[in-house]
């Protein structure tokens, strides 16, 4: 079983703000760093939050939301287990927290990433090949993964 290590590091407040969401480093059982995109914390609220710090099992299922985000390429992904009030928190593709309902997505940049209209927002880049990196290092025959969530602690001289 690999253990993941997510650090978030920016909690920008809920839309309609630009920076709305919550960002991290995600470090990969190779030792790799990718960065990751959530919705914001709202109490935990299914569909609407980020999930609470904490140390979770990860486990591998079928998954529509995988399916979609992409294009058919991947039928199952990894789940984040035993969320206190929440269930079906997969991470999968995706560039801004507006893309998640509750879920974690993979990113190889952090950055001002403009949408579809052109207004820029912060997300993260290259979610599928940051997708498809996580994927290649955790599909190595295990059934359960754990990741530890935690926040950035600020250390003062």
């Amino acid at each position: 079983m690999a253990v993941l290590r997510l650090t978030r590091f920016n909690d920008g407040p809920e839309l309609p703000s630009k920076v709305a969401g919550m960002f991290g480093t995600l470090v990969l059982p190779s030792g790799r760093t990718i960065y990751t995109c959530e919705p914001p914390w709202v109490g935990n609220a299914p569909f609407k939050s980020c999930i609470p710090d904490g140390v979770y099992t990860l486990k591998k299922r079928r998954s529509k939301v995988v399916e979609d985000t992409t294009n058919g390429k991947y039928l199952e992904g990894w789940e984040v287990t035993a969320v206190p009030g929440r269930t079906f928190i997969m991470i999968h593709p995706g560039n801004w927290p507006h893309n998640f309902q509750g879920c974690i997505g993979p990113g190889l940049t952090y950055d001002l990433i403009p949408d579809a209209q052109g207004t820029y927002r912060i997300g993260v880049g290259r979610s599928m090949d940051a997708f498809e990196i996580l994927m290649g290092e955790l599909d190595n025959g295990e059934t359960s993964h754990e990741i530890h969530i935690m926040p950035r602690l600020r250390e003062y001289p």
